[in-house]
């Protein structure tokens, strides 16, 4: 389980490299579920939930939409397509670190996601800070990293920089100021003149630190934590899957990110906490993980 020198290294550096998380068995038995999923979508895909059609290709597509090369692919809330997505959320260490480092009793789903490079088909994924992407009021949201395949810094591995989460050029009273100052200047006529923050999106990967993992290792980031990921520029496969904890209490903000395919989900009012089936509390201590 989690130590307390790891719970301080996340502190000050806003992400840590964790370790093993799951067998060999585990991981081979994640990417049959995968599988499946990509051949519902490539077969024309499941629009049972509305975040389903999000980030990926589907087998309708045009031939000049598949030829559009693509930064990655994603498949949202896999938790809601395969069984064993959904027991992965209960995994004790996972979801144990996740309480360990939010330094709350439980934690909530926000939602999971898998996130592939395929080789000829990705790009480079600029660097961004995941909070203000979405419509949440408080960054009390960690995100567990789980690699599926070996990822190294050919192929396209998590880069971060280390302490950006705690940096008051990139914190919640200077992303206000930064709003503040563009719609001034927008209601002026004037020209926006990019902040720290925004210029972050063009510094390269190797401006952060890479963060190599092993199938079946995982890493967590705060979700101030600016990263990003390079292309995969070999001929193997970069596939992870990604689960994003939130602490308990953590409450709504819908201006934040008002388009968000989530907000369909919400059963909760602007301001209110986030709850629901759509984000559902990880069960640790009821729910053993097993591949069957």
């Amino acid at each position: 389980m989690i130590t307390q020198d790891q719970i301080d290294y996340f502190a000050e550096n806003g992400y840590l490299s964790y370790g093993k998380v799951l067998e060999q068995e585990e991981v081979e038995a994640l990417r049959t579920a995968l599988d499946n999923v990509i051949a519902v979508e490539m077969a024309g895909g499941d629009d049972s939930e509305i975040e389903f059609k999000f980030g990926h290709r589907r087998g309708d597509e045009s031939e000049e939409e598949a030829k559009r090369p693509r930064i990655l692919t994603q498949y949202v809330n896999m938790w809601k397509r395969e069984p064993i997505y959904e027991r992965l959320l209960h995994h004790p260490e996972i979801a144990g670190a996740a309480c360990a480092l939010l330094e709350s009793p439980r934690v909530r789903l926000w939602h999971d996601h898998i996130i592939s490079k395929p080789p000829h088909d990705n790009g480079h994924f600029r660097y961004h800070q995941d909070f203000y992407n979405w419509p949440i009021l408080e960054p009390r949201i960690v995100t567990c990293w789980i690699a599926l395949d070996d990822a190294t810094p050919e192929n396209g591995c998590m880069h971060v920089v280390p302490g950006s989460h705690r940096d008051p050029r990139f914190g919640l009273e200077s992303y206000a100021a930064e709003l503040e100052a563009r719609a001034a200047a927008e209601a002026q006529g004037l020209e926006w003149e990019e902040s720290e923050r925004e210029k972050m999106a063009y510094e390269p990967a190797s401006t952060g630190r890479p963060v190599a993992l092993k199938a079946g290792e995982c890493m967590f980031h705060h979700s101030l934590n600016f990263h990003a990921t390079p292309a995969n520029v070999t001929e193997r496969q970069r596939r992870a899957h990604v689960i994003i904890y939130m602490a308990e209490g953590v409450h709504a903000r819908l201006d934040q990110a008002p388009n968000h395919p989530l907000i369909p989900n919400f059963r909760v009012k602007d301001g209110e906490e986030l709850v629901g089936s759509d984000f559902p509390l990880a069960r640790p201590e009821e729910e053993r993980w097993r591949i069957d």
